[in-house]
């Protein structure tokens, strides 16, 4: 949600890792003690807290992410055939593209690895370039060129969530 159009809103509790069960009420749980007055429950060393403030510093320092346009990104197994995600086990991947620049977001939705190939703007990248990582990884991604088609091989962790620019 950080990274994409519109304003952000994470809901109380999210940030760490509540889940709830049951109905609209049970769903709800409670972060402070109506017993113990001013005792807060937040846990800011929840690891879910800190990857929220890392992702949202990464969208307040790189103006694609605030401004660009959005566009879904096509995926493929084998670096040929690309189409849009479907179904329950895929990379869904959006790029946010702002004068001449490029980022973008990659989350891997599937409880399982996952290696795909992602589409990139092939105005701002050409074969030979490289995108890096802002978040989620380390190091350099290389830009691959098949036909007029641009694009990029993530091999992502069960659920993990990328930031390259």
């Amino acid at each position: 949600m950080l990274c994409a159009l519109g304003t952000p809103c994470i809901y109380y509790g999210t940030e760490q890792g509540f889940e709830g069960q049951g109905g609209d009420n049970d769903v709800r749980e409670a972060m402070f003690d109506m017993s113990k007055p001013g005792t807060n429950l937040l846990n800011t060393d929840c690891r879910i807290y800190k990857a929220i403030g890392q992702i949202a510093e990464v969208m307040r320092t790189t103006a694609p992410l605030r401004f660009g346009r959005m566009y879904y990104r096509q995926i493929s197994g084998d670096g040929i055939h690309f189409g849009f995600p479907y179904g329950t086990t895929y990379t869904l991947a959006f790029s946010r593209l702002l004068y001449g620049s490029e980022v973008l977001a990659a989350f891997n939705i599937s409880g399982q690895p996952r290696s795909d190939y992602v589409i990139v703007d092939a105005s701002v990248h050409y074969k030979g370039g490289t995108l890096t990582y802002l978040y989620g990884g380390s190091g350099n991604v290389p830009v691959q060129k098949a036909g007029d088609t641009r694009f990029i091989q993530l091999s992502l962790a069960p659920h993990q969530f990328v930031i390259l620019t």
